[in-house]
């Protein structure tokens, strides 16, 4: 496996490791329910150096991403980030980013780590269409992400720019300890908060600093019931390439009408007229146990879809789950059952996210 450049200082506190995305990843320092806690109560500081970051840049670089990605990359201002699913002809889902535009000539991308070489091979095949350089930029640089009720109190002396005066969804260069970092209010925890991505000979010196400001360090047991609360979809669970963003609540990052032709568009056309079997759904479960992946999901006895993720929701006190099931299984208030252990339990399809903080606007 391979290991993040800050994975000693892991090691130092104490943390305990598991592979994802190919990486030593640190799951928890303490305990997953305290690391948790303190992201829904104070500031937590997450080290996702595994992820992707592509920088692409060139006179048609604005052209090619409009062209990539079924959201309106037109319509975004200088200094605002997207988030958008990137797509297949037949309209599966290769991956979700988001994309930061500097200018229409230069846009930094951030990917997810399990599928950044594939993002890149992509990217790649497609650039040669358009006047435009991508640069892999990912083993040189290190993300860090910092989030929780706390995060820009603490923050906002040590940097540039007052993290809390920018808008959701938008970035800015600046420097943080004096240290030139891209600086993004975006995140994954339903939490406010920034991510940071610095060089990589720089980032041990800003996790330093940010762990002196009394800012926790959190792993990735956490992060996922974090943003499983929040319903924020995971690659490889909610969203896969045999799957289309209209079945898995990605609906409103598709553009039919308003732009022009890009990849999968034709493809989502037609399901867009001819309908779709699946949705992507909350639930509740209502008896004991918890809703793992795979789990066979209910209706009746008929079985309609299967759990993507779930766990015991530390912030609500139950068990929580995605699933995607049939529509006519999808409604919200509809009673479905979880097969868990070869016992069924009774569950509720509920609505989205299932925790909300209402200081974070909504994405869409």
């Amino acid at each position: 496996m391979k290991k993040l450049p800050l994975h000693e200082q892991h090691t130092s506190l104490g943390a305990r490791f598991g592979e994802f995305a190919g990486y030593d990843m640190p799951l928890y320092y303490t305990k997953p329910l305290e690391e948790h806690h303190t992201v829904r109560t104070a500031a937590g500081l997450f080290d996702i150096s595994h992820m992707g970051q592509f920088q692409l840049s060139g006179p048609q670089a604005e052209d090619m991403l409009d062209y990539v990605l079924p959201n309106a990359v037109r319509t975004m201002a200088d200094g605002d980030a997207l988030y958008s699913p990137m797509l297949r002809e037949d309209g599966g889902i290769l991956d979700d980013l988001i994309i930061y535009r500097h200018d229409s000539r230069r846009f930094h991308i951030i990917v997810n780590g399990a599928t950044k070489d594939k993002d890149l091979s992509w990217l790649q095949d497609i650039k040669t269409r358009f006047k435009a350089d991508l640069v892999d930029s990912s083993e040189d640089t290190c993300l860090l992400a910092v989030q929780g009720p706390r995060v820009f109190g603490l923050l906002a002396p040590h940097l540039g720019v007052n993290p809390g005066a920018l808008p959701y969804y938008s970035f800015r260069e600046t420097q943080a300890f004096g240290l030139p970092v891209f600086l993004a209010r975006t995140g994954y925890t339903g939490e406010p908060g920034c991510e940071l991505s610095v060089q990589r000979k720089l980032a041990p010196e800003l996790w330093r600093q940010l762990i002196a400001l009394g800012i926790t360090p959190i792993g990735l047991a956490a992060r996922d019931t974090l943003r499983l609360e929040a319903a924020m979809s995971l690659y490889g669970h909610e969203l896969t390439e045999a799957w289309h963003p209209l079945e898995t609540g990605l609906g409103w990052t598709v553009h039919m009408e308003d732009k022009g032709d890009y990849i999968g568009r034709i493809a989502l056309r037609a399901i867009q007229a001819n309908g779709f079997s699946y949705r992507l759904v909350g639930l509740e479960l209502l008896g004991r146990g918890i809703a793992r992946e795979g789990y066979l999901v209910q209706n009746r006895g008929a079985a309609v879809g299967h759990v993507t993720s779930g766990a015991l929701s530390p912030t609500l006190g139950k068990s929580i789950a995605l699933a995607r099931i049939r529509v006519e299984s999808a409604a919200v208030g509809t009673a479905v059952q979880v097969e868990i252990r070869g016992r069924p339990v009774e569950a509720l399809v509920v609505k989205k996210p299932f925790y909300k903080n209402p200081a974070l606007k909504a994405q869409s």
